[in-house]
């Protein structure tokens, strides 16, 4: 949907991508609310220096980079979806193009001298995730910068608060404004904000996992996973390889234990494995990449990552054995099947006839009916009282 959002450059067509089946703005109170304190449109405007330069953190669809376009130096974007909607919503509002970075790249920026006098933040869902970005901030920021972050009231925590005083300096809560709060914060560069606890690193189901602050269940294997991960014995047992090599995608990859595990098991067997991992965060490829260096596996398994939303964008139409899907129910704060849906349909493209797709859901979730729509029937491998692993094979 597209739904104009008020600047003082003008009204910004924005888009989400991937477009929703609801009706969804690309653009909520808080970014407007950034957007008005950086532009000088709000009362509380935040006023800045004489060619400050400016770094946007956390935007979801290109509304803060867009409405702020004219002061911003660079972005820092996540989500290889929120990058393509980044990039279409600057060409439809004729706006000039711009560096795109991960938040794990800013040190690189730091190391040639690239520093920030002004971040706005969108404050990400997690404190984990917010307190990780944090610390790759910190070494970018000018020495008198100021941190503006905003969320949506009713998510701000006094965890916010605290994290942005631990690692960036003296935070001030600032009134609410339609439902949206922005907390000014001040660099202190004499403050010891001690060391970034992320990544952290676990073992779980024979693998060393790694995880940043900002991916999927940080702290612990997702319970989901988990339940999959413990009820399927052998995952080589479900699918015939169309050839000598059982090639198999890790859709929503996370920390890529799942490719993992189903490498382990074709190890076992002495068949050789090709594994894609696939996520829409690039902090989830990185930390899938770090999983299998540490892991460590021979060499009849191989892994190439691709840090995309889209999975036919990277995989070939009937040229898979395997899909293996956790699917996100939720989108930041919203609870949408947009994405499990699109993941289901996508599946049943690259799979070979005879193929097989693996999902593990809650069981609210109802996966079988739009399982059954697509493949035209499952199977159910495990269940219990909370999650559902269902089998779908393409004819």
């Amino acid at each position: 949907v597209v739904e104009a959002l008020t600047t003082r450059g003008g009204d910004l067509g924005l888009r989400r991508v991937p477009e929703t089946r609801r009706p969804l703005r690309a653009w909520d109170a808080a970014d407007q609310l950034l957007i008005d304190l950086i532009d000088g449109t709000h009362d509380e405007a935040i006023k800045l220096p004489a060619g400050a330069r400016v770094l946007i953190v956390g935007d979801r669809f290109g509304a803060l980079t867009c409405g702020l376009r004219a002061v911003v130096a660079a972005v820092c974007v996540e989500s290889a979806a929120a990058r393509e909607a980044l990039a279409k919503n600057l060409q439809t509002n004729d706006l000039d193009t711009i560096d795109v970075h991960s938040i794990l790249e800013l040190g690189q920026l730091a190391d040639v001298g690239q520093m920030f006098d002004v971040v706005v933040l969108k404050v990400p869902k997690s404190n984990s995730a917010l307190q990780d970005a944090l610390h790759h901030i910190r070494p970018v920021l000018a020495p008198e910068a100021i941190v503006v972050s905003a969320g949506m009231d009713k998510h701000l925590a006094k965890s916010v608060t605290d994290t942005l005083e631990e690692v960036i300096g003296p935070t001030k809560r600032c009134r609410a404004t339609k439902r949206a709060r922005h907390l000014v914060s001040e660099f202190d560069a004499a403050l010891d904000a001690g060391l970034n606890p992320w990544p952290l690193s676990w073992r779980a189901h024979g693998a060393t996992l790694v995880n940043h602050g900002g991916g999927f269940s940080p702290t612990k294997l997702d319970i989901g996973t988990g339940f999959l991960l413990n009820n399927v014995a052998d995952f080589c047992e479900l699918v015939e390889p169309g050839g000598d090599t059982l090639r198999m995608v890790d859709l929503g990859c996370g920390n890529g234990v799942i490719g993992l595990r189903v490498a382990q098991d074709a190890i076992g067997r002495g068949q050789p494995v090709s594994v894609t991992a696939i996520d829409d965060s690039a902090l989830a490829i990185a930390a899938t990449t770090a999983s299998w260096v540490q892991t460590g596996l021979d060499d009849s398994a191989s892994i190439v990552t691709a840090h995309e939303h889209r999975m036919t964008s990277v995989i070939d139409p009937e040229s898979v054995d395997l899909v293996v899907v956790n699917p996100p129910f939720h989108e930041d704060h919203t609870i949408s099947d947009d994405t499990a849906w699109s993941m289901f349909v996508a599946a049943r493209g690259v799979l070979v006839p005879g193929g097989a797709l693996v999902v593990v859901g809650n069981r609210h979730l109802a996966y079988h009916a739009k399982l059954a729509k697509i493949f035209g029937g499952t199977e159910v491998l495990a269940s219990n009282k909370k999650f559902v692993a269902h089998l779908a094979r393409r004819s």
